[in-house]
């Protein structure tokens, strides 16, 4: 009989995999990776976040009513026909918004992934004064 000690769960490779399958569901599985042994796992965590929310960008509408008698529904017409206005161009914004947001998550991940190809003993591992990833893990 196996005791805890014996038994090491990987807490980190099971959360890549499941990252994975939702990525590969999602059609972002060959563009982000989920893991490495270079970057530390708050990158590919946040890399994995970016994928997640980087298309969700489109605003809907959210008029409330206008309790003012006989002239509120009017004054609520006017208010949707204000927003649909409002909307339509903030949309367009969004959606070329989501197209710069998926070539971002590409170039980072194509980023991540030559840093991880490559094996140079000059470069210090990412725990030691890496102030450089640390930036771009807080932006």
């Amino acid at each position: 009989m196996e005791t805890n000690s014996e038994q090491q769960i990987d807490v980190e490779q099971i959360m890549q995999e499941i990252r994975a399958e939702i990525l590969a569901q999602r059609g972002l599985g060959e563009i982000v990776p989920t893991g490495g042994k270079r970057l530390p796992p708050e990158f590919y965590e946040h890399l994995y976040q970016a994928a997640m929310g980087h298309d969700q960008l489109l605003i809907k509408m959210n008029v409330t009513p206008v309790k003012i008698p006989i002239i509120g529904p009017l004054v609520a017409r006017l208010r949707q026909m204000a927003h649909r206005l409002v909307l339509f161009y903030v949309n367009q914004l969004a959606a070329e918004q989501t197209h710069v947001n998926h070539h971002l998550l590409q170039a980072i991940s194509v980023l991540s992934q030559e840093l991880e190809k490559q094996s140079s003993p000059e470069v210090a591992p990412p725990d030691q004064n890496d102030n450089a990833m640390r930036t771009l893990l807080l932006m």
